[in-house]
């Protein structure tokens, strides 16, 4: 049996299709929540880098992706997102695993939207032109020059909305617990709260990635989160 079958039988099996499971993790999204299904499922493809669980689950979350609008260039973006935030060699074998699954689709005619991305490149670089690049260099010159040229790079391109790319790395933060004060956490969060999420629904967001990342990380990071609104009164 070749990749593509196995692919059609994985999905279409009567106890763990892809028409049975794609409602349920739709469902999982709470009431008024700032994320969309793509959007979400963009989250769990962060987790799936960093946890270089790339199985039938990754296959899932980027098949419920293009199954929500999203373009195959927009979902290869959403992995190589993550190699500045879940580490350059995880990245590669997400984008060897994203060839694969890309053959198997073409095998099955499904989603053929070639190089077309939902997005342009943005017109504010949210870590060049906002004076991140600054508090960085000025925490550590050295840290900061390289960590600001290979962000500014990934944040600059076309394919995802800056708010898509916050969630991603918030996604990523809590997988690697990366959560002290002044970790990456608070800054995504941050940026994710001046953008139009409110304090309730990113708490909604973090605990919902208990379904990727397991109930004892989400809780720490729910504490962090937090700890976070207590330092900065509303």
């Amino acid at each position: 049996m070749d990749a593509s079958q196995k692919l059609a039988n994985a999905f279409d099996a009567p106890e763990l299709g892809f028409d049975r499971l794609a409602p349920w993790y739709a469902a999982q999204l709470p009431a008024g929540s700032a994320v969309t299904v793509k959007q979400r499922a963009f989250m769990s493809i962060a987790c799936d880098v960093c946890e270089q669980a790339l199985g039938g689950q990754f296959a899932f979350h980027v098949r419920v992706a293009l199954e929500n609008g999203a373009t195959r260039q927009d979902v290869k973006e959403a992995v190589l997102h993550m190699g500045v935030y879940g580490a350059y060699p995880k990245c590669l074998e997400a984008v060897i695993r994203i060839k694969e699954l890309y053959a198997s689709f073409d095998a099955l005619g499904l989603f053929p939207t070639g190089e077309a991305t939902s997005h342009p490149k943005p017109d504010i670089n949210w870590v060049l032109d906002t004076g991140v690049r600054e508090q960085l260099i000025a925490f550590d010159p050295q840290y900061g020059d390289l960590v600001s040229r290979m962000a500014g790079e990934i944040w600059g391109r076309p394919g995802l909305l800056p708010i898509e790319r916050a969630y991603m790395s918030l996604a990523a933060d809590i997988c690697g617990e990366s959560l002290s004060p002044a970790g990456p956490l608070p800054f995504h969060a941050n940026l994710c709260l001046q953008n139009g999420v409110s304090r309730a629904q990113l708490s909604d967001l973090v605990m919902s990635l208990a379904l990727d990342v397991g109930a004892l990380r989400a809780w720490r990071a729910l504490e962090s989160l937090d700890a976070l609104f207590a330092r900065s009164p509303a």
